[in-house]
């Protein structure tokens, strides 16, 4: 984790004492706590397992880590942190487990179950990636897979490796061991691979299968060996849009006999296939297909019956130990459990969705506005009152002191943009609302009083902009119109239309007499604000946003102070399509510069105030020299898809918002990390009750009176309830040193 502030002794004298007890750490280096939330998944479940007497559901999501559940409540019982978020396995006796994914440092990790302590760390991968990883049935091997093309296996008596089955011909994605561990199973590219593990030669390849083997499984007698495939080396698991060229995908299960390699049975259906399960007694196989879990009767060639379904892809499918029911882990950020008995989900595990779509400073520097909505409805997959959609909001943090100071609009609104008076005196939002219509709602930011609404938009407003004199509030919706009102009462006094697949963004001239916005095609016009006339239209020739299907696109603009450039990007909300920032003459509609850099080629993107920094979103924030095309420097933090960027005023701060419901903060002059925001909604009917978080890279926070119970931290292997650290930590004067950019230095006395 990047530091952004000095780490004296004496400032972190009653944390070093701590930590050096807990990790045999020097005094000169005391290891920099590293936070886990308590908190529900913001991203798609991979896996999931079952302990062996059954009480405990582990879950491994993507870039969010390992959870574990009750499994007769489905309650959080800890979060384990970011300990592999690809494969997740409980050892037999079920007091540990252990996890592996993507950006481990090229280790697989076994934790203890109940305090969430690293027990070994186990080494030899060469790449960063591990798709799987599982234990032996007797406990005394580990094998793992990753995408370095070896399959490893460790004696874990010794924590040696007993085989290394290097140099496969294929990235092996699933494993399994026969209920008698004599047997390693392996899937990848069209076969299935059998190993020998008192020698560790290659027993048997079965061939057969039409796509990429993906799911493995071993029937609890041993006799027989389940295999599952499909388009794997398109999507490699994730919930990526599948384009029409690719037609419907394929996918087929089938059952082998494990001493002789025959096939016993094929069965071929539609969908993305990533994870099958023999039940306990062995007479069914439940299977993960598209959204759904099928259950097929081994005993008979009926059709599977659909157990459960979720809204998205089913990753990962097991069985309770009785076989009473069946555990589901999907890219919906959600696990269920189904009873077979009913075919009622006795409970299901809530996911986090909310993304910061729209970010915005006061003039001062002072306030920072937030918008919020679930980033599903920003995907366009979702209606603002679709069952289980997570709320919208407006939020308006101290953005000197990282402290939130409050939360407005009602829950049941997707925000997806903000706007500040140039005054500072009221914030404007535009979204959706359940109605289906698109809204624009005003507040007073010193009170909080909702001054109007306009309800009048047929689609959600994707973008709002004051005036720079105050004087016209733009609001541009997703059915390609822009309304002019009248900030202090809403009055519509001009309609502008023409945007093809939406008017996305809005910017203002400096001196107010020009308005730009973005379309969804990938078009920006440029009106005269006075009179409503088209003056300019900036098509670039290149440009396939208008033929883009399985996400949004979105044309974010910016004028720089002068009017004399326009900048120019368009891409997808989900950023599975990107084009270059452009850069534009506004007098003469010339394209001056192009950034062709496919690490540039994502929105969102800012100009700094002067014109002379360009900043572009993605995992990263980078900035750019915007006379050059020169890159500047690379801005990390809590990141997975930046949705927003904004420059203060006086160009000395960048920040983001994005998924994960974070927003972020840098110095643009050090690139140093100064803070990420959380908010933690939960919803209660009509009511949001909501806890938030100030957070630093070096681990200090600021945040509502109950947030404790949402944190721990990891330092070293342990992990670390907040009685034991909170106290030390929770240091708001810390926030406040880093957020004050004006002070001659960032540490304390």
């Amino acid at each position: 984790m990047r530091s952004g502030i000095a780490r004296p002794a004496l400032a972190l004298g009653l944390i070093a004492l701590g930590l050096i007890a807990l990790t045999g750490g020097s005094p000169e280096e005391p290891p920099t706590p590293k936070l886990v939330l308590q908190t529900p998944p913001a991203a798609g479940v991979n896996s999931v397992a079952v302990s062996p007497d059954g009480s405990i559901v582990a879950g491994a999501a993507n870039e969010g880590g390992v959870r574990l559940y009750d499994a007769k409540t489905g309650v959080l019982l800890r979060a384990i942190g970011e300990v592999g978020d690809r494969s997740v396995s409980f050892s037999p006796d079920g007091r540990s487990l252990a996890a592996g994914g993507f950006h481990m440092d090229k280790l697989v990790g076994i934790y203890d179950v109940q305090t969430g302590r690293r027990l070994r760390t186990l080494t030899g991968h060469t790449e960063w990636e591990t798709d799987a990883c599982t234990f032996s049935p007797d406990g005394t091997m580990l094998a793992s897979t990753g995408t370095d093309r070896q399959i490893l296996v460790w004696d874990l008596a010794t924590g040696n490796l007993r085989h290394r089955l290097a140099d496969q011909p294929f990235r092996a994605t699933t494993l399994a061991f026969s209920p008698d561990g004599a047997t390693l199973a392996c899937g990848g590219d069209k076969t299935v691979r059998l190993w020998d593990m008192r020698t560790g030669q290659l027993g048997r390849t079965l061939t057969g299968h039409r796509d990429w083997v993906c799911t493995v499984a071993f029937s609890p007698d041993g006799t027989t060996l389940a295999s599952g495939s499909c388009d794997w080396s398109f999507h490699r698991g994730h919930d990526w849009p599948r384009p029409a060229w690719r037609g419907t995908e394929r996918c087929e299960w089938r059952l082998w006999d494990a001493a002789s390699g025959d096939l016993k049975r094929a069965e071929a259906e539609s969908g993305r296939f990533l994870s099958l399960a023999f039940a306990p007694d062995g007479t069914s196989l439940a299977c993960g297909i598209g959204a759904e879990v099928r259950l097929y009767d081994l005993a008979s060639e009926v059709p599977g019956r659909v157990v459960t379904s979720h809204h998205h892809g089913v990753t990962s499918v097991a069985f309770a130990p009785d076989g009473d029911a069946i555990i589901s882990g999907s890219h919906d950020h959600t696990i269920k459990r189904t009873s077979l008995a009913t075919g009622r989900e006795q409970w299901h595990t809530p996911g986090a969705f909310e993304q910061v779509n729209s970010v915005v400073l006061t003039e001062d520097g002072a306030l920072l506005a937030t918008g919020s909505s679930d980033g599903r409805f920003a995907l366009g997959v979702r209606e603002a009152g679709a069952e289980g959609i997570g709320p919208g909001a407006v939020r308006l943090w101290d953005a000197r002191k990282g402290r939130l100071i409050r939360r407005l609009g009602a829950p049941a609104d997707q925000i997806m943009a903000v706007a500040l008076a140039p005054d500072g005196h009221r914030v404007a939002a535009g979204g959706g609302s359940p109605d289906g219509k698109g809204v624009v709602r005003v507040w007073d930011v010193a009170t909080g009083e909702h001054a109007w609404s306009a309800g009048d938009h047929a689609a959600e407003v994707l973008a709002v902009a004051f005036a720079p004199d105050g004087a016209t509030l733009a609001g541009a919706d997703a059915d390609g119109l822009i309304q002019l009102r009248d900030p202090r009462t809403g009055t519509v006094s001009r309609t502008l239309s023409g945007h093809t697949r939406g008017a996305t963004s809005l910017a203002f001239s400096a001196d107010g007499t020009a308005l730009a916005c973005g379309a969804g095609d990938g078009t920006t016009h440029l009106w005269e604000v006075r009179s409503g006339r088209r003056v300019r239209s900036f098509r670039p020739e290149a440009s396939q946003a208008g033929a883009i299907t399985g996400d949004r696109p979105m044309t974010c603009v910016a004028i720089s102070r002068d009017g004399s450039t326009l900048a120019t990007c368009t891409a997808g909300v989900n950023q599975n399509f990107a084009e270059p920032v452009r850069l534009w003459d506004v007098r003469t509609g010339e394209l001056r510069r192009t950034f062709s850099d496919p690490a540039v080629s994502g929105r969102p993107m800012a100009l700094s105030p002067d014109g002379a920094i360009l900043a572009t979103g993605g995992k990263t924030v980078r900035l750019w020299d915007a006379r050059t095309g020169e890159p500047l420097r690379q801005l990390y933090g809590h990141l997975k898809r930046t949705q927003s960027l904004a420059f203060s005023a006086d160009g000395r701060l960048v920040v983001s918002g994005g998924s994960y419901g974070t927003t972020n903060a840098w110095e643009v002059a050090s690139g140093r990390h100064l803070v990420t925001l959380f908010a933690f909604p939960e919803r209660r009917g009509d009511t949001v009750d909501e806890e938030w978080l100030a957070y630093h890279p070096d681990g200090y926070y600021d945040g509502s009176p109950g947030v404790g119970r949402l944190l721990s931290w990891r330092v070293g292997d342990e992990l670390l309830p907040p009685e034991s650290l909170g106290p030390h930590l929770n240091r708001p004067d810390r926030l406040e040193s880093a957020l004050n950019l004006r002070a001659p230095g960032t540490d304390l006395p």
